[in-house]
Order: C-alpha cells, then structure tokens, then sequence
C-alpha cells in the first residue's frame, strides 16, 4: 500500500482554489466600478424622452426658433468677450422672458442646426443666469454645483447644464466646434460672441468661433518645439482626435493647424512628429468687464450659496498638472519611457508603487492599469530570467539560509503556479526579491509570469486608483470633474483597498499551509 497523501496539501489546495474562486468573483464586482470610473467628464447620449426629442429634430425636425431678444442682449452687453453683467442685472426680465421661451420649446419640432443653435444659446443664458444668481462671485467655480446639480428647464426637460454638453451637444452632433460656442463666464473660455448662434447661419458661425479661439496667441503658443494649448484639447481631447490608436500629440495638433493662424500652421507642419504637446494654465477669473465687488454684493439666493469648496490651491493646479501634462504630451513615447523606467527600477530592487500612482493621475484608470500591468510584468520577467541565467550563483547567496525561500521553493516543486499567484497577493517576502528568487526555482517561465500578472493586479489597481482619484481631486475645481466619476473612482478604491487587504490574508494562510514541510510518512 502506498503512502497516504501528506495531510498538509489537502487543507492547502482546497484554501487555494476558494481563494481562486474569491478573486475571481471579486474581480469581476470590482470591473463594474472599474469602467464606470473610466473616463471624465463622459460623452454619453442621454436616454428617455429627452433622447427622443432630439432624434426626432434630427429625422424630420422643420422649426425654428427666434433668438432675437438673446441676440440683443448680447450685443448690448458684451464687448470682446467681457461682459457687462450690471445691465444685464438691470435688463433682468428680459433675460427671464428669454429663457422661460427656450424652456417651452418644442425640441423635437426644429430642424438640427436650430436645435444645435438653441442648446448654444440657452447653455450660456443659464450660464449668465448662474452668475447674475450669485453676484458676489469672482469666479463661477464659486458656485457649488453649477454645472452637475443645479437643474434648468429646456424644452419642457429638466438639465443641468453639464447634461446640455455631455449628454445632448457633444454625443448627438459629434462636433468638436462645439466647444468654442460654449461659454463657462471665465477668461480662458472661448469668449462669449455679441450675437446668438442661429440656425440658418449656424456653420459660419462656428468656423468663426474656432479660428477666433485657436488664433489667439493666450490659447495657442508654439514654444521651442512645443505646442501649448488650451486645457480644452486636455479635457476633451478624444473629440479632436482622429478614430484608431493615434495618439492626441499626433492628432491635436492637425485639428489646431486647420484653424490656427498661418504662420503657426505651417510651423506645425513642418514640425510634423517632432512636435510635443503641452497645456496651458487655465484661468477661471470671471469675465467681467467689471470685477464684482464681494462687499457691496447682495446674499446670494437661499440654496444656492457658494461655498468656495471647488477652489484649488496653486500647488494642486502646478504639481499635478505639470507632471501630467509633461507624460501625456511625449505620445508613445511617454509609455515607452515609463515602461523602461519601471523595468529599470524593477531589477534594481527601487520600489515603483510611485510609478504606479503616477501612472493613475497621468493617464487615469484604464490607460495607467494597462501600462502599469504591462511593466510591471516585463519587470518580474527581466529580474526571473536575470537570476535563471546570468545571475544564477549571486541570487543563490541572497536567499541562502532563508527559512522563507527554502519552505516556498518546496511549495513551488509541489504546486507550481499557484504559489507564485498566492506569494504575489501576500507580503512574504519582499516583491522585487521574489522576482529573483524564483528564478532559483523549477517553476516554469510562463507559468511563472501569468501567475505573476493575474496575481499583481488587484495591488496594481489600488495604487493606480490612487493615483486617478487624487488627480480628480486636485482638479475638482476646474468644475470640468464630473463627481459622479469621481464618486465611483473613490467607492473603487475603497473596495479595491478592502479586496486587496481580504486576498492578501487569504494567500497568507494559504500560503503557510502549502509551505508546510510534509511529514515523513515513511514507516521505519
């Protein structure tokens, strides 16, 4: 008769495969979270009768609607973009009557361009409705909720007025113009016009609209070989980007060249790929002609008072920014050099969790936990095959004598891959040393590497949750987060965080029951 299989394995395989089968269910809740956090502020059609409203205008819409009374209002009050909020304060009812008129309208019954003429117009009427509301204000960031929670009635709807851009303008026309006919009552906004967009003169307006923005030197620069421009091309970059995998240092630039001034054009042709992409700072200071005069203003509105919350501090705006804008702008090349980097600091034995962190605040959730799986691995690839086959006799001598390495490498003869997935989910031993360490044992190459991939991920999901998150709230004053995002970055992280900590426990005793030395079942 043979000899009883050592107890220790059975308790060890069956922990292993409920810890599997845990961090495959809990993989699969936090990929929910995961890709609904992915990307801000989204460009998502609307959904219900809204939604209808607008394909009915767009299959078969014939009205119009007159914006006469906007019209005259502008013209009256802004000049060169600034505006003059004092009349309009006193040109008030004329402004209500206005606006009582778009929220009857009947959005279904206009044709495209007129409905794409009355979402411009009515989005920076309720804008300078926000502003007179709150007249104390310097800066519309002031205003809490302005553009994510205070509703507006349009066309018998109640939006707010990021709904007007993300869900109504930017998914149902797909027109990367439309960021220039939107004004946010700021200096670096695109100005607001003297006039109302209309539908019959619609298409002219917004050319103009475009090349006036992007020839503006305080909107685009071209500085040493980089071109500087608005934070519009940060925020919403993928709506001047060509389709495929082109990067926006690649496809941004030709978008600003169709309309930017000559001269700056044919630099930015002529520069071609050598040409690297950089964003200004934004000014949120409002677009007064006059400033506001905080002592002299009245309370403002009972449940809508601004609570300042939203403001940045000038270190958040510098360091986040810069360090994002600066890898975002090398292309391809920026994930290159962060792979190489973290592969370098990977066999060096140098920690990369700050990499991991800084990938989620450079290139947010999904891209950063692409790019930082992918190095990660080619890392713990690197230091393995340093240690199988260069290295061999040195690594030896580190881990000579290791209780650790000595019952891990019994483990590994007996289970293979899956203690290299439990010793990666828990702190045994230090990470970049296990790297080489198992090269010294006889787990295979690519066993070894998927356990590793599977295994990191759910560390590297919380570092790069971090780091996503904590960029959003450094820009949270931008008013340009959207905080429904941003709440579910943060319910990710905290899950993420709970996960990680809950696997990490289970690998530890699993991890210790599948190391136990078996005992000698040989009778004497």
């Amino acid at each position: 008769m043979g000899s009883p299989e050592p107890l220790t394995t059975r308790p060890a395989r069956s922990r292993f495969f409920f810890f599997a089968a845990a961090w495959a269910a809990i993989s699969l809740t936090l990929g929910s979270l995961f890709l609904s956090a992915c990307g801000a502020p989204a460009s998502r059609p609307a959904a219900g009768d809204v939604a209808n409203a607008v394909r009915a205008s767009l299959d078969h819409g014939r009205g119009s609607f007159d914006h006469a009374t906007w019209d005259d209002l502008l013209s009256q009050a802004v000049d060169q973009g600034l505006v003059d909020y004092a009349l309009l304060q006193k040109r008030r009812s004329d402004l209500d009557g206005y606006l009582a008129r778009v929220a009857g309208a009947d959005l279904g019954s206009l044709m495209p361009m007129e409905l794409k003429a009355l979402l411009f117009n009515a989005y920076n009427a309720l804008t300078i409705r926000s502003i007179l509301n709150h007249p104390q204000v310097a800066s519309i960031r002031e205003i809490d909720g302005v553009w994510t929670s205070t509703l507006h009635r349009v066309g018998g709807f109640d939006l707010t007025l990021d709904q007007i851009e993300h869900n109504l303008l930017r998914p149902f026309f797909q027109d990367p113009r439309i960021h220039f006919a939107l004004n946010c009552a700021s200096l670096s906004c695109a100005p607001l016009p003297g006039w109302a967009f209309t539908g019959d003169s619609l298409d002219t307006q917004l050319e103009g609209r475009t090349h006036a923005f992007l020839s503006d030197p305080r909107q685009v620069d071209l500085r040493d070989g980089t071109l500087m421009v608005s934070s519009y091309f940060d925020w919403y970059g993928d709506d001047f980007t060509a389709t495929g995998w082109q990067p926006r240092a690649a496809t941004i630039p030709l978008f600003i060249a169709g309309y930017t001034s000559p001269e700056v054009a044919e630099e930015i042709r002529a520069a071609g790929d050598r040409l690297s992409l950089n964003f200004l700072a934004y000014d949120w200071a409002l677009n007064a002609a006059v400033p506001p005069d905080p002592l002299m203003a009245p309370p403002a509105p009972a449940g809508e008072a601004a609570t300042g919350n939203s403001m940045n501090s000038p270190g958040e705006d510098g360091v986040v920014t810069r360090l994002r804008n600066w890898i975002t702008s090398l292309g391809p090349a920026g994930f290159l050099l962060y792979g190489l980097v973290y592969v370098l600091l990977t066999v060096f034995f140098i920690p990369a969790w700050p990499m991991t962190v800084g990938a989620g605040a450079a290139y947010g959730l999904l891209a950063g936990t692409i790019l930082t799986s992918v190095s990660s691995v080619a890392g713990a690839a690197a230091a393995f095959l340093v240690a199988r086959y260069l290295l061999r006799a040195r690594v030896a001598r580190w881990v000579a004598g290791s209780s650790q390495f000595a019952a891990i490498d019994r483990a590994v003869g007996r289970e293979g891959w899956k203690i290299v997935a439990l010793t990666r989910s828990s702190p045994v031993f230090p990470f970049n040393l296990q790297n080489y360490a198992y090269g010294l044992t006889a787990i295979g190459f690519w066993p070894y590497l998927f356990a590793s991939w599977v295994a990191m991920l759910p560390g590297t999901l919380l570092y790069v949750y971090i780091g996503a998150a904590g960029a959003d709230v450094a820009e949270a004053a931008t008013g340009q987060v959207n905080w429904l995002v941003t709440g579910f970055k943060w319910a990710g992280f905290a899950a993420t965080l709970l996960v990680t900590l809950f696997i990490a426990r289970m690998a530890r005793r699993a991890l210790k029951e599948a190391a136990a030395e078996p005992p000698d079942t040989d009778s004497a």
